[in-house]
């Protein structure tokens, strides 16, 4: 387990778009889709991003009468599989669904990401949005986010916070914690959500950040407790759960899911590509298996997934240099 401090570098909601119900006959007569489609993901399989972009994937083959297959290109945080988004035809056949951080964070804290979302990218449509939230071992005896707090700046070798990934929203946003409420909290950065759970359950550490979902089952067990959400509102997978802004203490952090065409991609493709994606996450069998997990589905345009990026980008920058983060 790697210990660093939050201070040193380190190796939005979404309006429902009504649905289109008119046919996309410019891509149709281009004969689009006339084969299969793939889908890249940058995480593995098995994992919520995989699995969310596996039900899609399910419900968009129904519908465009195409094999639609799922290819994990792990690695860098999604760097790779951005990378080969990039260089694949733009002809609708190659896609990514890919998390905030791929679009948003890697890019302003990596030097060479190998890719450039405004100019490599076609965005095609939201597919979800998921809550984070922040989690104490049960052996910690903490029962809320102030005990959190005060205990460590009492005891500062409890301050342990684990985050799923380095150089992430969570190890930035505590970073800002820190440095308003004074508290000498150290961030603890994983290869994923697993493992970060596994350490808090067991009691390694006292506290972590990461997606409600990979809470969800040591929350009812007891190994660990729910004790904020992160980002703008409460989960309903824990409605009595407050928000850290609920609580006096803002936190800002809100992840989503976005799937993304080749620049170049015709404008038609693009459109009908959107009007599949939008009907997929309406779907019941799609919605249903998706709240459990702790996504919310976010049917959109192209138009506002790509604000969605922007504006974050410009949130984020700020946040992330006060930090006095390095780009490697």
């Amino acid at each position: 387990m790697k210990v660093l401090s939050l201070f040193k570098p380190v190796l939005v909601g979404v309006s429902t778009l009504a649905l289109a119900t008119f046919s996309m006959p410019s891509a149709a007569q281009n004969g689009f889709p006339n084969g299969p489609i793939r889908i890249l993901v940058g995480f593995p399989a098995g994992g919520t991003i995989d699995v969310v972009a596996r039900l899609v994937a399910e419900q968009m083959r129904e519908d465009l009468h195409v094999p639609i297959n799922v290819e994990n290109l792990t690695g860098a945080g999604g760097q790779l599989a951005a990378m080969a988004l990039k260089r694949a035809a733009a002809d609708g056949k190659t896609l990514m669904v890919a998390p905030d951080h791929t679009m948003v964070v890697v890019p302003l804290t990596v030097a060479n990401p190998g890719f450039d979302v405004a100019t490599d990218f076609a965005p095609v449509g939201l597919v979800a949005n998921y809550a984070g939230a922040l989690a104490v071992s049960q052996a910690s005896g903490i029962k809320d986010m102030a005990g959190w707090l005060a205990l460590a700046k009492l005891k500062p070798e409890t301050a342990g916070v684990g985050v799923a990934s380095p150089g992430s929203k969570p190890q930035f946003e505590l970073g800002t914690l820190a440095k308003r409420y004074q508290v000498p909290l150290t961030v603890v950065p994983y290869r994923g959500s697993a493992p970060l759970v596994q350490d808090l359950a067991g009691g390694q550490i006292t506290a972590g950040i990461t997606a409600v979902g990979d809470f969800l089952e040591f929350h009812k067990t007891g190994k660990v407790k729910v004790i904020a959400m992160v980002g703008d509102k409460r989960s309903a997978v824990l409605p009595d759960v407050p928000t850290a802004s609920e609580l006096g203490y803002p936190m800002k952090i809100n992840f989503w899911i976005g799937m993304y065409a080749p620049a170049g991609t015709p404008q038609p493709v693009v459109d009908r590509l959107n009007q599949v994606l939008n009907k997929s996450l309406i779907a019941p069998k799609v919605r249903d298996r998706m709240t459990p997990l702790a996504f919310e589905a976010a049917p959109s345009s192209p138009a506002e997934l790509a604000a969605r990026s922007a504006v974050e980008a410009k949130y984020w920058e700020p946040a992330i240099a006060a930090t006095g983060w390095v780009k490697q």
